[in-house]
């Protein structure tokens, strides 16, 4: 399933000013944005987007939307096989990425798929769900998903993308696989199988996973098990859990690509981007990209802060929510609300993050 790597990663690689362009532009769209890849449009313009003497000459400063000097991008996995596949569009990842153009930070926000909201359909309607309901049940309407998660973290969300499994895997494959700093060996017996889900004999349905704490070497298939995972011993069965394992995941697809010349190579840059073609949703668009070029050329990647809300975690480290002993009121369904009763503490916390002292 995943072997020990008998190498570490170095960090120092990315010396040359040209390296860590394309280091920033690698975050920007395979860590932050899950490979957002809005550009797929412009695969005649791929070169453009990593030559820097041509954005200089298109775009003369960042144009980004920001509010208060920050840039809010949405990152959404959903558990479809690709885009143009049917499904129920789970949202399996919530994550939001905040750019600081004038920090030039950068803060990961997770949040669980067990989140009890309220949100407004379009017909003025209020509901009640989790939150990563809101897609199949509103036909994959994003505006609707953005509204709820910007009414839980109190600030704006000015770019989405929404990414499907196989581009996770297919990226990840691409870059020649990753090596995760795995921190907890755990084993899960009830992994689903692809295309057994209704399988009539229960057993057809699940197989085992298992991880060893250390660094693992991972493909994508490897990868997106591990980050899915969801009936983990060892306490490795919950959402914090998952949150912080699909962080680790970024983290070495940051490490892969700051430790090697893959995005130098204009093939590997092709596959991508047709890898982006059939599994990315999003409303980042060519000027956008060289925006987001831009600055990535300002941010220090080194050191991106990461936020997950749980119910266990102390209340300075995200310990926000609670699991109603009575699910009577949520559908019977185990949900995560907020311990204040509404988003107060959650704003407040995100802020800290954001502008405050981390």
């Amino acid at each position: 399933m995943s072997n020990n790597a008998i190498t570490s990663i170095n960090n120092n690689d990315n010396s040359s000013n040209k390296k860590r362009g394309m280091g920033g532009i690698a975050v920007i769209f395979l860590i932050l944005a899950g490979v957002i890849g809005a550009s797929y449009f412009f695969k005649d313009k791929v070169k453009a987007i990593f030559n820097p003497v041509s954005i200089v000459a298109s775009v003369t400063s960042i144009n980004l939307k920001e509010t208060d000097g920050r840039t809010n991008i949405l990152i959404l996995g959903t558990d479809k096989r690709s885009k143009s596949n049917e499904g129920n569009n789970l949202t399996d990842t919530i994550l939001v990425a905040s750019i600081g153009k004038l920090d030039k930070d950068v803060v990961l926000i997770s949040l669980p798929r067990d989140l009890w909201v309220t949100w407004t359909d379009d017909y003025s309607n209020k509901q009640q769900s989790k939150i990563n309901e809101i897609y199949p049940l509103t036909g994959g309407d994003s505006k609707i998903l953005i509204a709820a998660i910007e009414d839980v973290l109190g600030m704006p969300i000015h770019y989405y993308g929404s990414v499907t499994f196989d581009l996770f895997q297919k990226v990840i494959d691409i870059l020649g696989g990753i090596e995760v700093n795995v921190e907890t060996t755990f084993t899960d017996y009830e992994y689903p199988v692809e295309g057994k889900e209704a399988d009539p004999i229960f057993e057809n349905r699940y197989q085992t996973v298992h991880f060893e704490k250390g660094i693992n070497n991972m493909n994508g298939e490897t990868a997106l098990q591990y980050v899915r995972s969801r009936h983990g011993d060892n306490n490795e069965g919950t959402d914090f859990a998952r949150s912080k394992r699909q962080q680790l995941v970024i983290e070495a697809i940051k490490k892969k690509v700051f430790s090697t010349n893959v995005l130098l190579n204009i093939g590997t840059i092709k596959e991508l981007f047709d890898a982006y073609k059939d599994n990315v949703d999003t409303n980042i668009d060519f000027s956008t990209v060289q925006s987001f070029y831009l600055l990535s050329q300002q941010i220090n990647f080194e050191h991106i802060e990461s936020i997950v809300l749980d119910d266990r975690s102390e209340a300075d480290k995200g310990g926000l929510l609670v699991s109603p002993i009575d699910s009577a009121p949520y559908q019977g369904k185990y949900v995560l609300i907020p311990q204040a009763g509404d988003f107060s503490q959650i704003h407040a916390y995100v802020k800290k993050y954001l502008f405050g002292d981390k």
